[in-house]
């Protein structure tokens, strides 16, 4: 019989507590539970709503908005971007891709950050991203 989402989350926040708190990615999270993973996500950003967890994702899958395919076409001493982000938008030029498609001059350790600043920037469009941290704020009441 399927756990309903309230006894999910419940769940969730009972195996986070035993962890301290703290765990990298939700499938630690979700070991016991035998669920999909949108129906994973959905109950880490309810409980983020509620104001009893933290979330960090990242960006997994991404390709440029028309904004950014436009940016492209313009001449270079008008870009608002930095280099790095140059790359990162030339890398998706042809179509969606993940970040370690982007060019291999552009830092891994800084990739996410890159993508997070063109996503507020709306020169990229977010296609898929992935819960990677998650931290107890509150025990519920």
């Amino acid at each position: 019989m399927a756990k309903t989402t309230e006894a999910l989350e419940r769940a969730v926040l009972a195996q986070l507590s035993a962890l301290g708190g703290h765990c990298h990615g939700v499938e630690e999270l979700f070991s016991k539970c035998n669920c999909k993973v949108s129906q994973r996500s959905q109950i880490c950003h309810r409980l983020q709503e509620a104001g009893l967890v933290t979330l960090q994702e990242d960006i997994v899958r991404f390709g440029l908005t028309v904004t950014g395919k436009t940016l492209l076409r313009l001449d270079t001493s008008v870009w608002p971007v930095t280099p790095d982000q140059l790359l990162v938008l030339r890398s998706c030029m042809r179509g969606r891709i993940s970040p370690h498609q982007i060019h291999p001059r552009v830092p891994v350790d800084q990739r996410q950050g890159l993508l997070h600043e063109l996503a507020q920037q709306h020169l990229i469009t977010v296609y898929q991203t992935a819960i990677v941290d998650i931290k107890l704020l509150r025990q519920p009441a």
